[in-house]
């Protein structure tokens, strides 16, 4: 039997160590730390881990919603997502993973784009009654990831 890219990454100590370092990142970004506030970040990191390791052949233990209904609420543009992207490359790179599986991964990655970006806030739709629309608005000033690479 074929090893999985859970297996091939080194299972969940690898997920785990990467998600660290990646929300270690995000919470202190200038513009995406506000998608994530009122959150904890162990609880992203575990949540994360989870989803990863379900996509990636290993063990099914994560149980929240999809990442299409989990982000329903959350109004995230293109730029945003790859500004993510990047700061997810960057956390493979801190974490040693090889270059040919940090590739399988941002492929993963990029395969979700789809499902959670949208074009307005028309697109977005409550996951609660009570629950606003998350739009967060893009910093005066700011122009890129400091992870991007330079064209």
């Amino acid at each position: 039997m074929a090893e999985t890219l859970f297996d091939e990454l080194g299972g969940r100590p690898c997920l785990d160590k990467v998600h660290k370092i990646f929300y270690d990142k995000l919470l202190v970004h200038p513009w995406l730390k506000d998608f994530f506030k009122d959150n904890d970040q162990w609880h992203l990191e575990i949540q994360q881990t989870e989803f990863m390791m379900r996509l990636f052949g290993g063990p099914i233990i994560y149980a929240g919603r999809m990442p299409k209904y989990a982000h329903a609420h959350m109004f995230i543009t293109e730029e945003i997502y790859m500004d993510r992207h990047q700061i997810l490359e960057q956390s493979l790179i801190e974490a040693f993973v090889r270059p040919d599986l940090r590739e399988r991964w941002l492929a993963y990655d990029l395969g979700l784009k789809l499902a959670l970006t949208k074009k307005s806030t028309d697109e977005c739709s409550q996951r609660y009654v009570d629950e606003p629309i998350l739009e967060v608005v893009k910093p005066l000033g700011y122009n890129m990831c400091p992870y991007k690479k330079s064209a």
